[in-house]
């Protein structure tokens, strides 16, 4: 189905749902686990989604960046056996090391990222399945990676859009999906929660 967004462009979703958007900025500081303990993995040098490790969205499912995806200490650390990439220029690091599946999709207003929503719902699923866990990540761990994850919370939790957007937000405080990933969320979310 074609994807219809609020007329009136950002004001128009602003208004729509508020929840979902925020005017203040993404604090650097935002690479914090969950528990509140800074990582131990942080470089001035790297840019602020790159500080820290990946984080952990659920028991078996996390969230990170293209160079989260290529620190083979860090990805062990964290007991990782299978890495989701959703991106059309990220390298797979570890091919003999770890069960890959790749999405290679831009971060621009013109892609159909819902089109690969049940394809990695169900990547992600058998992973877990398997008692495995899964890293998810793009080029920063901001927006396709992290549109990723929404889709999946949304159908494996059956929670609204704004729910499991604060719920990543928590963990993974720098994530932005685009506009239009925003509103095929918001699609979806219709989708699974109205069937």
């Amino acid at each position: 189905p074609p994807l219809s967004l609020p007329a009136g462009g950002f004001d128009g979703f602003q208004a729509c749902c508020p929840d979902l958007c925020s005017e203040s900025p993404v604090p650097a500081a935002a690479a914090v686990s969950p528990a509140g303990v800074e990582n131990s993995r942080s470089d001035a040098r790297a840019p602020f989604y790159d500080q820290g490790g990946p984080v952990e969205i659920l028991p078996y499912l996390f969230l990170g960046s293209c160079s989260h995806s290529s620190d083979l200490q860090g990805l062990q650390a964290c007991g990782i056996t299978a890495v989701l990439n959703v991106s059309a220029s990220c390298p797979n690091h570890f091919e003999g090391l770890f069960r890959y599946k790749s999405i290679p999709v831009e971060d621009n207003q013109m892609v159909e990222i819902s089109a690969w929503f049940q394809e990695a719902i169900s990547f992600i699923d058998s992973v877990k399945n398997s008692g495995g866990r899964v890293l998810v990540h793009c080029q920063a761990g901001i927006s396709r990676s992290a549109t990723i994850c929404l889709a999946y919370l949304i159908q494996s939790r059956r929670v609204r859009l704004d729910e499991a957007f604060d719920f990543v937000k928590q963990r993974r405080g720098v994530i932005s999906p685009n506009f239009s990933f925003m509103g095929q969320l918001l699609q979806f979310e219709t989708q699974v929660l109205c069937h």
